[in-house]
């Protein structure tokens, strides 16, 4: 009788308001092995990984832990199990040190915390797995790739069975990516067991044993090492029988006029790049996730330093801060709504009216009164949900809050507007009431970078689309040059046949 998975899954369900995320899943991961896990944007891997880490709970279906069905309620059910994850945000407790991160909750001491032995022990483990931090140094203090190597090195000391990385070299330099690797490897000769999350193929290739595709919440395939090529990723990837994007952008908005010209900028991670977008103009930005896009959205932003110049409507502009990229024209519209556009406890009229609040001003003071009906015609412009601008922002939808976020700075009258993963987290009805607005935005004069991994969302709302991969500009032409299966592969090998 062959030895029981370390995990099955057994068809898997999970269902959102009447959607189903997962459609029967059954897939299962060895000890000590590196098994990748791919699929496009909405394939269902987030819900897979949220139902193995007690995030979520499924539907329907069955998880059995090296042959026993088991129940993952909560996260610290899967931490007890031995199922962890690293993601790519990874947070620590920043006004602890590495070494007291490393070790919470598993202390050395019974009595009382031993300050020297949780640091010497630290050490240990750091220097086992080969990476080189000061223990002591402040969480706070470290880059997200440090961030990243800190917490493997916890989940590493608590002895886990089975740890999911999600699209761990997003953010990692090609020497950071080689310890990583090194670290895997050191994983699997203790038999962990590795779910391998990314869209680069050429690391799947190279360190994945296996590697799962799903599409539109189901198994399409699982390849050995040596099957695990483009034709067939793509194949498994692309679903022939998915309808298209209701929303199309026909390119009827473009004008002659260039409202950004952008000239060999470049940051640690980018290299230099250059591209002018038209007023009218949507310009889809793509590629596989940390592969530069995000960085370029972040340049444009005044979030991450950078060199090279850029010009609005034909004026050179300074692009070193938020401030003055607003102050320049550009609107920059994260991903991350919570986190960096929006102040969940504060009201939507609070939130809505931030950008203008000067010419709401009067005699140096903001009434209640005109904040509310400035935020009520934008939530009523955006179909905003319920229709309560006195309501805290924490209490909407991920859509309502997108669409909130793009209202907030919509009326500002930007010439450039950075929409980041737009339907990131956004629930199905909300996703074309939000391209509808985007594609306003272009109607309207402004010109648009359409930033997101989602290359059916390129295809349905881009005029031109531009793939950086590992920091470079692999490809440019316009989105009627592309087909579908084109840029998946240009997406995941990071090899064109086109100029750049």
């Amino acid at each position: 009788m062959s030895e029981a998975p370390l995990v099955e899954l057994r068809n898997l369900e999970k269902e959102f308001a009447g959607t189903k995320a997962l459609k029967g899943v059954s897939l299962s991961f060895a000890s000590g092995e590196v098994h990748g896990l791919l699929g496009e944007n909405g394939a269902g891997k987030s819900t897979l990984i949220k139902i193995l880490t007690g995030v979520y709970s499924p539907s329907a279906g069955e998880i059995r832990l090296e042959g026993v069905p088991v129940k993952i309620s909560s996260p610290p059910e899967a931490h007890r199990l031995g199922l962890g994850a690293v993601y790519q945000d990874a947070e620590l407790v920043s006004s602890f040190t590495v070494g007291q991160n490393i070790l919470l909750g598993n202390e050395p001491g019974r009595v009382a915390l031993n300050d020297r032995a949780i640091h010497d022990e630290a050490a240990r483990i750091l220097a086992k797995m080969g990476i080189d931090l000061d223990v002591r140094r402040p969480a706070g203090d470290l880059s997200a790739a440090e961030m990243q190597l800190v917490t493997l090195a916890t989940l590493f000391h608590r002895r886990y069975k089975l740890i999911v990385l999600d699209e761990p070299t997003a953010r990692l330099s090609a020497a950071e990516s080689e310890v990583l690797f090194r670290i895997i490897e050191g994983f699997k000769t203790q038999g962990i067991a590795i779910v391998y999350i990314s869209h680069r193929l050429r690391e799947v290739q190279e360190i994945c044993d296996r590697a799962t595709i799903l599409r539109g919440g189901l198994v399409s395939g699982t390849l050995n090492r040596g099957e695990v090529t483009e034709d067939r990723v793509t194949g498994l990837m692309v679903d022939r029988n998915r309808s298209e994007l209701s929303t199309f952008n026909n390119g009827e908005s473009v004008l002659p006029d260039v409202a950004l010209e952008v000239t060999a900028i470049s940051t640690a991670r980018l290299a230099p790049l250059s591209f002018k977008v038209h007023a009218g103009e949507v310009l889809g930005v793509t590629g596989p996730v940390g592969g530069g896009m995000e960085e370029l959205a972040r340049a444009l932003g005044g979030i991450t330093r950078h060199s090279g110049s850029a010009s609005v409507r034909g004026k050179t502009v300074a692009l070193a801060t938020p401030i003055q990229a607003r102050s320049a024209g550009i609107a920059l519209i994260p991903e991350d709504r919570r986190k960096q556009a929006l102040f969940p406890s504060l009201s939507v009229a609070e939130n809505i009216c931030l950008p203008v609040l000067h010419s709401l001003q009067r005699l140096l003071t903001v009434s209640p009164g005109p904040m509310r009906k400035y935020a009520d015609g934008v939530m009523e412009r955006l179909a905003v949900r319920p229709p309560n601008s006195s309501t805290q922002v924490r209490f909407f939808s991920g859509g309502n809050q997108q669409k909130l976020v793009i209202g907030k700075w919509m009326s500002a009258g930007a010439a450039v507007y950075i929409v980041v993963e737009p339907t990131n987290g956004v629930d199905v009805g909300a996703i074309k009431e939000i391209y509808d607005i985007i594609l306003g935005l272009a109607r309207g004069g402004a010109a648009v970078l359409l930033v997101s991994s989602s290359l059916r969302e390129t295809l349905a709302m881009a005029d031109r689309i531009m793939i950086i991969h590992d920091g470079v500009k692999v490809a440019e032409a316009p989105k009627k040059d592309w087909s579908y299966d084109e840029l998946l592969a240009v997406t995941l090998s990071g090899i064109s046949r086109r100029a750049a």
